[in-house]
């Protein structure tokens, strides 16, 4: 008689932790979902945010807002070519600082060090990529 008692609390509290992890889950998806967006839409992205802005608070006429969005359109390409020279350039300083680091670390600490640089590195490289991706 008691058996049956120990089957339903096993099988209850099995089915309950099943259904916490199922929706602890789809929390965890959806925050990274929302932190993939917000990182979409960091950098220039075209001046589509400005344009928003400019429209919305600005308020100009159509032909003012058309000459606008030409002027954006026109400059976009040097913003992505400073960002792009500015990552490169990131990338040298780093390399530089990283060198000269090194040379004042014992063999352990240079193990340790290498860890972090290699940490920091795949960091640059991502926003270089993600960079990449938006233009």
């Amino acid at each position: 008689m008691n058996n049956w008692k120990v089957w339903t609390a096993f099988v209850l509290v099995f089915f309950l932790g099943a259904a916490c992890g199922v929706m602890g889950g789809g929390v965890v998806v959806k925050q990274r979902i929302v932190k993939f967006k917000d990182l979409k839409g960091t950098g220039f992205n075209g001046g589509k945010r400005f344009l928003r802005k400019i429209e919305t608070k600005v308020q100009p006429d159509a032909a003012t807002m058309k000459e606008i969005r030409r002027i954006v359109r026109e400059n976009r390409k040097d913003v992505l070519v400073v960002r792009s020279k500015a990552a490169d350039e990131v990338l040298k300083i780093f390399t530089t600082t990283e060198q000269e680091i090194n040379t004042l670390l014992t063999p352990e600490q240079q193990e340790r060090f290498a860890k972090i640089t290699k940490r920091v590195r795949k960091r640059i490289q991502r926003v270089q990529l993600l960079r990449t991706l938006q233009e």
